[in-house]
C-alpha cells in the first residue's frame, strides 16, 4: 500500500515539475519577445524600367516586410532622407533618372513604438538605359525568330519531300 501511494506521489510531483518547467519556458519566450527589436527586410519592385543583377533604371519601388510593431520607416539614398512613411505597408517609389548614375546605397530604418530600430541596406547601380539598346534587343529577337521560322520551314519541306519519295 505504501508503495502504491509513493508511486502516485511521484507521478503527481513529476507532472507538477513538468508543468512548471514548461510554464517557465513559455514565459521566458514571451518576455524575450517583448523587448525584441523590430524586424525589417527590403524588396524591390520594377514599376517601369530595367533591372538586371544590381543594375537598375527607371521607376522602382522599395517595399518593406516589417514586424507588426513598426510605426514608421525612413528611406534613405546615400544617407540622404528621401521619405518618411508612416502608414503600412511601408514603401518608397523612386525614379533612377532623378539621381546620378553609379552605385547608390538604399537604406531603410524601421522604428517601433518603443523607439527601437532595425536597419536594412541594399547597394544598387543606377544605369542609363539607352533607346539604342532597346532597338538592338528588338532587332536581335526579330532576326532570331525569322531564322528559326526559315529553318523550320526548310525542315518541314525536306521531310515532306522524303515522305513523297517513300510513297
Amino acid at each position: 500500500m505504501r508503495e502504491v501511494a509513493f508511486k502516485m506521489r511521484l507521478k503527481v510531483y513529476s507532472i507538477v515539475c513538468l508543468f512548471l518547467v514548461c510554464s517557465v519556458l513559455a514565459l521566458s519566450c514571451c518576455v524575450g519577445n517583448v523587448d525584441a527589436a523590430p524586424s525589417l527586410y527590403l524588396s524591390f519592385y520594377k514599376n517601369n524600367g530595367y533591372g538586371m543583377g544590381d543594375d537598375m533604371n527607371g521607376l522602382w519601388t522599395v517595399n518593406t516586410d516589417v514586424s507588426g510593431d513598426v510605426v514608421y520607416v525612413e528611406f534613405y539614398l546615400d544617407d540622404q532622407l528621401q521619405q518618411n512613411d508612416t502608414s503600412a505597408p511601408f514603401s518608397w517609389p523612386f525614379d533612377t533618372s532623378n539621381y546620378t548614375e553609379g552605385s547608390h546605397a538604399i537604406k531603410a530604418i524601421a522604428y517601433d513604438s518603443s523607439g527601437d530600430t532595425a536597419t536594412a541596406v541594399a547597394e544598387h547601380n543606377f544605369v542609363e538605359f539607352s533607346p539604342n539598346f532597346v532597338v538592338g534587343i528588338i532587332v536581335l529577337v526579330v532576326v532570331v525568330l525569322v531564322v528559326s521560322l526559315v529553318v523550320a520551314l526548310f525542315w518541314v519541306r525536306k521531310k515532306e519531300a522524303k515522305q513523297k519519295q517513300v510513297n
